[in-house]
């Protein structure tokens, strides 16, 4: 069954996730925004809004995707050893396997991070650090417990895709679109790209369950009942067991991205010249990546000042490579790869050719 609007109520009623008062009573409101999925909102007044995602292609990649989201909810919800993901995630409801449908819990007057820092035109310490919390806590007290058993076994465990690309041949890739064929061609010709992403493919570690897909557009902050504001992930597509150092660098590359994408480069104007015109400053955000990086590494509780700076450094590494990851999805439909992607580009190689200096220089810890 192919999920529509008309459809939903029937199907949610049938599997008692909601009323038939609810549907007399026109306490339902549904909205649809296919992307990758089909994505649909059930919002109601008097209950708890739901969240549906079914898989738009029926191939074996959007199947399996969808299953291991489907799987850490799971997790969560069944077994002990992961009930600290439960204030991670949206509330699970349903997982249907016959028809790749997934129900999770709605979260009422919410926004992603990215909507957030826009709204604001600032970058909240406190919110910093409440995911830096949360993703510590999550990658020292419920990400290793996977690894035993059938619980591995319900994993991959992937080399994250990117790290490969610049061993693929564009030709194998459909659809590509010109701008990311423009791409590979530059991680290609600059024999430093390769040389970094296999060193970081070498020292990948698959030692904990991941996310695998942590950005700011997979952050989202809310008031629950009160002026607190919480924050859950989501989108757990890509969870696998991997490197915790994958989530953690990410963070990083969502605040380095929207410095760079918010720096009106045009014209043959060296990108240098125009840092201070950015409109979102690096130097804005940096007391909210300490305080990032503080709660995580208090939550992750490393021992040694050495082993710090080691997780730290190759966190900052790993966050670069997210980077040309996130050109790649801005120029997924591109004709051409744009000023400010070759410019996060150069940034990214900046911070794989020393690390240590992006530390220091450029987030400033």
């Amino acid at each position: 069954m192919i999920l529509t609007p008309a459809k939903i109520p029937h199907y949610l009623l049938g599997r008692g996730l909601i009323t038939y008062d609810s549907v007399v009573d026109g306490d339902l409101t549904i909205t649809e925004k296919t992307l990758r999925n089909r994505n649909f909102k059930v919002i109601r007044r008097q209950n708890p809004s739901l969240f549906l995602k079914q898989i738009k292609n029926w191939d074996q990649q959007s199947i399996l995707t969808l299953q291991y989201e489907a799987t850490c909810y799971g997790l969560a919800q069944n077994d002990p050893d992961f009930a600290g993901l439960i204030p991670l995630m949206p509330k699970y409801y349903w997982f249907d396997p016959s028809q790749y449908i997934l129900v999770i819990e709605l979260l009422d007057n919410s926004e992603n991070l990215a909507d957030y820092h826009t709204r604001l035109g600032h970058f909240p310490a406190d919110v910093a650090a409440l995911i830096g919390k949360r993703l510590g806590e999550f990658h020292r007290e419920i990400g290793p417990k996977v690894k035993n058993g059938a619980k591995d076994s319900k994993f991959q465990k992937r080399i994250p895709w990117i790290l490969n690309l610049h061993q693929t041949n564009p030709a194998f890739l459909d659809p590509l679109s010109a701008a990311n064929s423009q791409l590979i061609g530059i991680l290609q010709r600059y024999p430093e790209f390769p040389s970094h992403l296999n060193s970081l493919q070498n020292e990948y570690k698959f030692s904990a369950l991941i996310h695998g897909d942590i950005k700011w557009e997979n952050c989202v902050v809310y008031k629950n009942g009160g002026e607190e504001l919480q924050v859950k992930i989501v989108d757990w597509e890509l969870a696998d067991i991997g490197d915790p150092c994958w989530d953690a660098g990410a963070i990083f590359q969502s605040y380095i991205t929207f410095w760079i994408m918010s720096i009106p480069i045009a014209g043959d104007v060296p990108p240098s010249q125009l840092l201070d015109k950015a409109k979102y400053p690096i130097d804005d955000m940096l007391p909210a990546i300490k305080a990032y990086w503080s709660a995580y590494a208090e939550a992750l509780q490393v021992e040694g000042k050495q082993q710090q700076k080691d997780l730290l450094e190759k966190s900052v590494k790993c966050g670069a490579a997210r980077m040309i990851q996130t050109v790649y999805e801005h120029m997924n439909y591109s004709p051409q790869i744009t000023p400010n992607a070759i410019c996060l580009l150069q940034v990214c190689m900046n911070i794989l050719e020393n690390p240590k200096e992006a530390v220091t220089d450029l987030l400033g810890l």
